[in-house]
Parts: structure tokens; C-alpha cells; sequence
């Protein structure tokens, strides 16, 4: 605009028409080349394509070696063709899977499948439905095996950890209800119950008529805890004690809130639970937890089960090598021994 402006009033000149634009251009910064120095040639690639603008990022062209020669320069010398690597060798293929193996059916089962759902000819449902009947027939041939396999050893036999028969299941609860009662009395001689409860909890309520059938069954002793130093709306546990921080150093977050407590050097406080809980419930915890802490022994915690337990240790499953698992005979003898001692 200051150039139009001058022009206008002066008259054109094309010498200070020049100078004028060029100091404009230095003015705001931005040049579009025509003002470069005499020393960068007018034929440089900018110049003949500018109106491109800057492309900062454009890679450069590469002229390939060899079509255009100094004249002064001498012909490069040819360089020698590069050797061809050699391809790396593709590996060779898996074996592929036995035909109709379970294998080969995991694999291409699916694909007869939805041929005879997308063309159902006679011929591609026929083929599928007795391809169907080879899995079949496979599947019964290997539950009957599993079954006499079962059947000619007693540590794979389910019927040694746990009766069948009805007659058998009965005397087997039977067994673990005796086991449970004389536990739990063991317990009450040696750990008694603590009872956090606030007065206006209907279900501490609710609780203190299970803690009176457990105290009245196994000899538990109760001692109640009142949180807001109440007692019981309904005239329970009348020598109830007030807390002192015992509710927060056994995080009491909920009542009621029972925990199992055992003096002596062996001794120490298990969480029950906190919230409303059955007598069978607090009982079965009270035997389990104990039995963690090593209160109650391995044999007196077995007998409170309803099933055996038989299980493999660690011990012999960390010993198993490749060497081992190569061997079905040697594989089944390992793991059968140490199944074996716990029948």
C-alpha cells in the first residue's frame, strides 16, 4: 500500500519503485526471492518453481550416478554390481495333523460344520453329521477307558474321598458333624469370643441369641463389647464391657463383629467376621482359621470334612522333570505314590 501510495503521488520509477519494495520487504521480514543477492543463480530450482512456496521437508532429488557427467570430471568408474544374498530359508512347515485326530478336528471341524449350514446339500450335511459321529464314537471310547481306569484304581476312585452311595454319604456327614463338635469344644477351652455391638444395631440383636446357643453347645465364653457404651436394648450380656481402642485396633468397620481370641504365647485374635452370622457359620470359620494358626491339629481339622482331601504337594510336583513328563510310566507312578500316602 506505501508503494501504490508513493507511485501515485511521484509519479513511477522503476528504480525507486525497486528500492522502495525492497525495503518494504526487509520491513515486514518476508521475501519471495526476486531481492536475493547477484550471488545465488537465477536458474537455482527455487526460483524457476517459487510460487511453491517453502517446503522445508521435501527431500532432495537424487540424480542417479553416471547420466550427467562433468565435462572436465572424469567417467566414474563402474561400480560392480552388488551379489545377490541368498533368501533365507523358509521353515518348514509343521506336520500337519493326522486326519481325523482330535487334533484335526479342533482345526476343521468348524470349517464342515458351516459348509453344510451355508450349502446344506445332502452330501455336505451327511458329511458333517458323520464326521460328528467319529467325535462321538471317540468321546465314548475315552469316558469308558476313564471309567475302568477309575474303577482298577482306588487313588483315582472319587468313592474313597467322598461315599457314593447315599447310605455312605449320611455316615460320611455324620462323621464330620462328630469331627466339627469336637473341635469346636476344643477351641472354646482354649479361646474365647469377643462381641463388638453397638445398642442401636438390630442385628448385634439378632446375634446375641446365636452366641448364647454356642456358648449353651461348645463352652464358648463371650465377651461383649459395647461401642457406644450401651448395653443391649433386650437385656442380653449384661456385663458387657465399654471399649477402651480395641474396636480400632481390630478395625471394627461393622457390627456385629466377632473375633476368635486366644491368650498365651501361642495365642493370638482371628477375625470371624463382621456382620451377621450363623452358629454353623462362625463355627466352621472359628475350626478353619484355627486350624491356619495351628491351634487345632491336621488330623483334627480332617475329620471335620465331608470330603477327604487328597491332593498332590507341591514338594512332588516341583520334582517333576522333562525327563519325567517323557515317561507316561514313571509320570503316573510319581504322582500316584504321593496320592497314595494320603488314602
Amino acid at each position: 500500500m506505501a508503494v501504490l501510495m508513493l507511485v501515485l503521488l511521484l509519479g513511477y520509477d522503476p528504480a525507486f519503485a525497486q528500492e522502495a519494495e525492497r525495503d518494504e520487504t526487509a520491513f515486514y521480514g518476508v521475501s519471495d526471492g526476486r531481492w536475493q543477492p547477484t550471488s545465488v543463480s537465477a536458474n537455482s530450482p527455487y526460483y524457476e518453481d517459487k510460487e511453491r512456496g517453502w517446503f522445508w521437508y521435501e527431500e532432495p532429488v537424487v540424480e542417479e550416478q553416471g547420466l550427467i557427467e562433468s565435462p572436465n570430471q572424469p567417467p566414474a568408474s563402474k561400480m560392480p554390481a552388488q551379489e545377490k544374498r541368498p533368501e533365507p530359508k523358509t521353515q518348514a512347515k509343521s506336520a500337519e495333523a493326522k486326519p481325523l485326530s482330535s487334533e484335526w478336528f479342533r482345526k476343521n471341524m468348524e470349517k464342515f460344520r458351516d459348509k453344510a449350514i451355508d450349502e446344506p446339500t445332502q452330501e455336505n450335511v451327511t458329511l458333517y453329521l458323520y464326521l460328528q459321529r467319529v467325535i462321538m464314537d471317540k468321546a465314548e471310547k475315552f469316558a469308558h477307558a476313564s471309567q475302568v481306569s477309575v474303577m482298577s484304581d482306588p487313588v483315582l476312585d472319587e468313592n474313597s474321598r467322598r461315599p457314593i452311595a447315599t447310605f455312605g454319604s449320611v455316615a460320611k456327614d455324620e462323621m464330620a458333624t462328630r469331627g466339627t463338635q469336637k473341635a469346636a469344644k476344643k477351641l472354646a477351652k482354649s479361646a474365647g469370643l469377643w462381641f463388638f455391638y453397638l445398642s442401636t444395631c438390630e442385628y448385634c440383636l439378632k446375634e446375641t441369641g446365636v452366641l448364647r446357643g454356642l456358648m449353651n453347645t461348645y463352652g464358648f465364653k463371650v465377651l461383649p463389647i459395647a461401642l457406644d457404651g450401651l448395653p443391649l436394648p433386650n437385656g442380653e450380656f449384661p456385663n458387657f464391657t465399654i471399649d477402651q481402642g480395641q474396636a480400632k485396633k481390630m478395625a471394627v468397620e461393622s457390627t456385629p463383629a466377632l473375633f476368635l481370641v486366644k491368650p498365651g504365647d501361642n495365642g493370638g485374635v482371628i477375625q470371624l467376621g463382621q456382620g451377621l452370622l450363623s452358629g454353623e457359620e462362625i463355627v466352621n470359620r472359628a475350626i478353619t482359621l484355627s486350624h491356619q494358626q495351628g491351634w487345632i491339629t491336621a488330623d483334627e481339622y480332617e475329620d471335620t470334612r465331608k470330603v477327604k482331601t487328597i491332593e498332590v504337594d507341591n514338594k512332588t510336583i516341583n520334582g517333576i522333570d522333562e525327563k519325567t513328563l517323557n515317561n507316561p510310566t514313571e509320570l503316573i507312578n510319581t504322582i500316584r505314590s504321593n496320592l497314595k500316602m494320603q488314602l
